[in-house]
């Protein structure tokens, strides 16, 4: 197993918000984690980070349990990036993680300007994170995770917070990412944050009601999650030029 997890259930006291969760996945692989409010997305994420520790059963990295060593592989990216932010300027912010394990001077700008390329936020790397747009301080938090090169990342509804504008620069770093073969999780309400996944799954009130291409989730009508544009469009297709407008205009 690449990355995944076993029999894995959560309680807060006596609530129990997962239940026997058992996923498989494979490097590269780019999954959308849907559901409902308190349906237990973000735990679930939580917990195979690392983050929370399971109430029973295991997360695995590379077909061993995650550990204090194997877990700085997993990336966490939260839903408010203000949560993760925490240098004075945004290089400083990039470079905490990489001072915590004692990489190299040398080295470690090697990294920072790698990571700040990666997400387009070249040129302010002496800027306050504080003064950044909600889309750079988004792209900060994902080159702060970026630079300590995991193998996974898992994405906690990280467009919600964001107005269009915003949402786009974080496609576009996202597509980048899938180009550069990473794994990545996203857990989301926003159509479009799931337009290029091939793999969804579905929880309901801890479970996991779907687990499956993309195309039958949407087929199935698992849950009530509106279609992402173009898939939109290539439903409607064989409507009507009139009809088409009309339903694409809803």
């Amino acid at each position: 197993m690449f990355f995944g997890c076993k029999n894995l259930s959560f309680k807060y006291g006596e609530n129990e918000v997962l239940k026997n969760i058992n996923i498989n996945i494979e490097k590269g692989e780019f999954i959308g984690l849907v559901g409902y409010n308190g349906s237990g997305k973000s735990t679930l994420l939580k917990v195979m980070s690392g983050i929370l520790q399971p109430y029973s059963g295991e997360v695995y990295f590379k077909n061993h349990a995650l550990d204090e060593k194997n877990r700085r592989k997993i990336g966490y990216i939260f839903q408010n990036p203000e949560n993760q932010i925490i240098g004075v300027t945004v290089e400083e912010d990039v470079a905490f993680g990489l001072e915590n394990i004692g990489v190299p001077r040398e080295k470690m700008i090697e990294k920072i300007e790698w990571a700040l390329s990666t997400v387009n936020l070249k040129g302010l790397e002496h800027a306050d994170p504080n003064t950044l747009s909600g889309g750079q301080k988004q792209r900060l938090a994902i080159a702060s995770i970026l630079v300590m090169e995991p193998e996974v990342i898992l994405m906690d509804e990280p467009t919600s917070m964001l107005d269009p504008k915003g949402r786009n620069e974080i496609y576009n770093v996202i597509k980048k990412l899938i180009e550069m073969g990473e794994t990545i999780v996203i857990a989301s309400h926003q159509p479009s944050d799931l337009e290029d996944v091939t793999r969804i799954i579905a929880l309901d009130k801890g479970d996991i009601i779907f687990d499956g291409p993309k195309e039958e989730f949407y087929s199935k009508n698992i849950i009530e999650v509106e279609l992402p544009f173009r898939t939109k469009i290539k439903k409607e297709l064989n409507l009507g030029f009139e009809k088409l407008v009309d339903e694409l205009c809803r």
